[in-house]
């Protein structure tokens, strides 16, 4: 061990690396290639809003004041937008969805707690729980890719202390059923922390996938996760936001860091939110790539699980890690760190090129077939 290890808090040494998407400039570099389609980490590729570019740049010209310490615009506008009354106290600002998910793990987890989450889902639950001493307990999904809300459930004990599900779920896409979802939460015990991680649910298009920010409460210990980085593509400034009821609010304020979100970032998402004709065509334009890249890789052979996100997840029958390895050495970067392949929605230029890609690598047969 060295002397840094030993300064460090034993939760800090138990959390694993995060693994990023691989960066267009590195993989032009490494086989000398012009041009890269990244679509590994769920990046919206039809942009930002016009409006909230020239509100940033206008913001730009007064970077050197400090911005709003609490957010308390932004909160407001989104405690209107979402049903709340207009003091903002339903409503977090943080560091993207990442922030609150760290923050909770801050504030709520201690050494021996529990968390409760799926397998797979999205990483950031398990580093918070690990790093401030607690226990992370996985119950896998189905088959399908979908939750097992039961297993969940059975997986309560006294020392459960947070829940996450993130639905829709990634890296899977799948989403959970509204109905059982909302029964859960109003059975889970008063002891614990039920988290929801939307940060996709407003790309997905069936009505039957339903937010549960209508659940909050002052009786349930219920908090909704949001971001601005999917839907309104601004994943660069960071920016999410949670709904809650205002006794976990008064708590969670007072841990939150001042200044979360600078004068930029604030001016850039307050005016995306009223765009809403990018909302549209964003929304749009991914519905229809969803459903192409589902109908073109599925006449392959291939197992499409069904998305409500910007992404889909989809069982190639080959090696995963080997496919995505060699797509890009074509020019194409997807994640193949999951036990199966997730590629991020494109515009319909892009989703065509994706497909003329995979076809063409897959020709090739240099990717040996999976053996699970």
């Amino acid at each position: 061990m060295s002397d840094i290890d030993k300064l460090t808090k034993k939760g800090i040494q138990n959390i694993p690396a995060y693994i990023p998407g691989r960066t267009s400039e590195s993989v032009k570099e490494k086989y000398g290639l012009d041009k890269v389609l990244k679509l590994a980490s769920n990046e919206n590729q039809y942009g930002v809003s016009p409006k909230a570019v020239e509100a940033m740049v206008q913001a730009a010209t007064e970077a050197n004041i400090y911005p709003d310490p609490f957010c308390l615009q932004l909160r407001k506008k989104l405690g209107k937008k979402f049903g709340f009354d207009e003091s903002g106290d339903n409503v977090i600002i943080s560091q993207g969805g990442c922030g609150i998910i760290a923050l909770l793990g801050e504030v709520f987890i201690t050494e021996g707690d529990e968390m409760i989450c799926c397998d797979p889902t999205f990483d950031a639950y398990a580093g918070a729980c690990r790093r401030n001493g607690g226990i992370v307990v996985k119950v896998p999904v189905t088959k399908e890719q979908l939750y097992d809300l039961d297993g969940i459930f059975a997986a309560i004990t006294e020392k459960t202390k947070m829940i996450f599900i993130c639905n829709p779920n990634n890296p899977t896409g799948t989403a959970v059923d509204s109905s059982a979802l909302m029964a859960l939460i109003k059975k889970i015990p008063k002891h614990i922390i039920t988290v929801v991680d939307e940060a996709y649910i407003e790309l997905a298009t069936d009505p039957a996938v339903r937010s549960m920010v209508p659940l909050i409460t002052e009786d349930l210990n219920l908090i909704v996760i949001r971001t601005f980085s999917k839907l309104y593509g601004m994943a660069g400034v960071r920016v999410g936001y949670s709904f809650m009821n205002k006794e976990l609010h008064a708590t969670l304020q007072k841990a939150t860091t001042v200044f979360v979100a600078g004068r930029i970032a604030l001016a850039g998402v307050m005016a995306a939110m009223d765009d809403e004709e990018f909302v549209l065509q964003t929304r749009k334009g991914i519905s229809q790539g969803r459903n192409y890249l589902t109908k073109e890789l599925t006449a392959m052979g291939w197992k499409v699980f069904e998305s409500h996100t910007n992404f889909i997840y989809t069982d190639s029958g080959l090696q995963t890690a080997a496919l995505a390895n060699e797509l890009e050495k074509y020019g194409l970067i997807i994640r193949g760190n999951f036990k199966y392949s997730r590629i991020t929605i494109g515009t319909m230029e892009q989703n065509k090129e994706v497909i003329e890609i995979i076809k063409k690598v897959i020709s090739k047969g240099n990717v040996p077939k999976s053996e699970q």
